[in-house]
């Protein structure tokens, strides 16, 4: 904090930090001068528009604010141990609360430390786990060695010259936190999950390629994978081959990761054609028309279909028992080992209701949206898997913090963001696999949603039985078609129109494909329901095998810098 004072002035000539005064400036009041200035400078207003120019000063106009803030804060807190709080939503997911907080600004994390004394001596392993966070802060690397390395190679260049890498490395403020505290044994480690929700998936789906390449498995050549990466490169190959030679050039040189990610990090959560094309016309409106993004949008989403069509059953499958649900006018619900989690969207209806504006002394009519006593179907369909995927994200983390408090450990998380000490960081990637392979045969997963989401409400409602032992059996068994396609339809409702109906058996149809589907790629094409389950069985075990800790692997990479 005092370093971060003492270099203030430099830090501004290097634009990392913003000018104090910027944070006490009213825009409102200096948008006339803004705009005098601004029509005065004929190279100005050619290049940029007014309302670029008033958005630039909005944008740093806030961020100067936030660091005042932050610096304010940190100023009133120096010296004391404090709990940073954090709250759960309905998921169990973990969300961080209030300003100062360890989650995602690097001014805010490099002010932080863990609080308490560490009676341990730094010794030649815990310096290098050290070495490794300080050379992720500068930038990213395939590897721990490679980044390790670059330390060893950079170390009496950087000592000459720590204010030049500062202007260069990633995360600025903490590279020089960090490098303040490289020795000291309480300094914050943080680890991510590599594309946790597509981890996740991999799991589901058995799938070792797609393990590896979210870094869930290690790969064979111990290298760092990048899953947006992979994408870019298979969507670049896709796109020529689908659109014409002069749209497909142009997307492609200017696709880059960033793009891809905010295409496909989404895509399971429900995004949407038009979203996309949005997001395509920010990126690329210079070089492609508004019709043209469309097409490319088509074009990533058969891209997603073709190519990852197992990810696209297990989403449908979901989604469509959440239909279901909604369509019984009843919640859906997602069960963990420690909780279930109950999700129960209503209509929002608008209502006009009069009040009474003191400021302008006169009545005024305002709309509120309140909930009905109708579910909405709609919503609840598209909710419905990402829920299922936050709840899983939420279990992993809320067990990887388990394990860490049996320990007495120093622990902060927010979502599948972890932050440690040195101590305990290669630990954290051995626990989140851990954890994940305790979860057991992702099928039983699928099954148990399933159960009390469709054969569950029809057992307890229509015929008056329920047995405790029941789940559980159902869990471990890959459903007959025939079973599935009786409680599918006992949940359908006797009096219903022709097109309720035919919904009906579309979604009902779509269950069956997709449950299908699914258990042809976890189990293989087996006729015998006991062969398909053993089958399952034997490639989850195989699977599990490769999920392994950190004490058989030199690096695990699941979590890392």
């Amino acid at each position: 904090m005092r370093l971060t004072e003492s270099f203030s002035i430099l830090f501004i000539k290097m634009r990392i930090l913003l000018p104090k005064f910027l944070a006490s400036i009213n825009l409102q009041e200096v948008t006339p001068l803004i705009r005098s200035l601004y029509m005065n400078d004929a190279i100005i207003n050619k290049s940029f528009s007014f309302n670029d120019i008033i958005q630039f000063f909005s944008k740093n106009i806030q961020r100067a604010r936030y660091e005042q803030l932050i610096i304010k804060l940190a100023n009133a807190y120096a010296g004391y141990t404090f709990y940073l709080p954090a709250f759960l939503d309905f998921r169990g997911r973990i969300y961080r609360s209030g300003v100062l907080h360890f989650h995602e600004r690097d001014l805010a994390r490099s002010l932080i430390v863990f609080a308490g004394d560490d009676s341990s001596e730094m010794n030649k392993n815990l310096m290098r786990e050290s070495f490794y966070a300080l050379a992720f802060h500068y930038k990213s690397f395939d590897s721990y060695d490679e980044g390790y390395e670059w330390i060893l190679s950079n170390e009496k260049e950087l000592l000459k010259n720590v204010i030049g890498y500062v202007r260069c490395a990633k995360r600025q403020f903490q590279f020089l936190s960090h490098l303040i505290r490289i020795n000291n044994l309480l300094t914050p480690i943080t680890q991510d999950a590599s594309a946790s929700a597509y981890q996740i998936m991999s799991y589901l789906l058995l799938d070792e390629c797609f393990a590896e390449r979210t870094n869930l498995i290690p790969s064979s050549d111990g290298k760092i994978k990048d899953f947006y990466l992979f994408i870019l490169e298979e969507l670049k190959v896709f796109l020529h081959v689908e659109l014409d030679k002069n749209l497909s050039t142009i997307v492609c040189n200017n696709l880059n990761r960033k793009i891809v990610k905010s295409i496909f990090m989404p895509m399971i959560y429900g995004k949407t054609v038009m979203s996309v094309a949005s997001d395509l016309k920010g990126h690329l409106s210079h070089y492609i028309t508004h019709k043209e993004c469309f097409t490319v949008a088509s074009a990533c989403f058969k891209f997603w279909r073709s190519k990852y069509n197992g990810m696209e059953s297990v989403i449908r499958l979901i989604r469509n028992i959440g239909w279901i649900r909604s369509a019984k006018n009843c919640p859906v619900f997602y069960k963990v080992r420690d909780f279930t989690t109950v999700q129960d969207y209503m209509i929002m209806k608008p209502v006009n209701i009069w009040i009474y504006d003191r400021l302008h002394k006169k009545r005024r009519r305002i709309t509120l949206r309140v909930s009905s006593s109708q579910r909405d179907r709609r919503k609840t369909e598209i909710a419905t898997f990402v829920h299922f995927i936050h709840q899983k994200d939420a279990h992993i983390a809320m067990q990887v913090v388990e394990k860490m408090q049996h320990l007495n450990a120093p622990i902060y998380t927010v979502h599948d963001n972890f932050i440690s000490t040195i101590k305990y960081s290669k630990l954290l990637p051995q626990f989140y696999s851990n954890v994940i392979a305790k979860m057991g045969p992702p099928l039983s997963i699928i099954n148990v949603f399933i159960y009390i989401n469709i054969k569950k409400p029809i057992l307890n409602e229509k015929l008056q039985h329920l047995d405790d032992q029941n789940e559980d059996l159902f869990a471990h068994i890959v459903i007959e078609k025939d079973l599935l396609h009786f409680y599918l339809k006992e949940n359908k409702p006797e009096k219903q129109s022709k097109r309720e109906s035919y919904i009906w058996d579309e979604k009902i149809s779509g269950i069956l494909s997709s449950y299908d589907h699914y258990t042809r790629l976890v189990c293989g094409n087996f006729q015998s329901q006991n062969s398909s389950w053993a089958a399952h069985e034997e490639k989850w075990n195989f699977f599990a095998s490769k999920l392994v800790s950190t004490e058989e692997v030199a690096y695990n990479y699941c979590l890392h810098h």
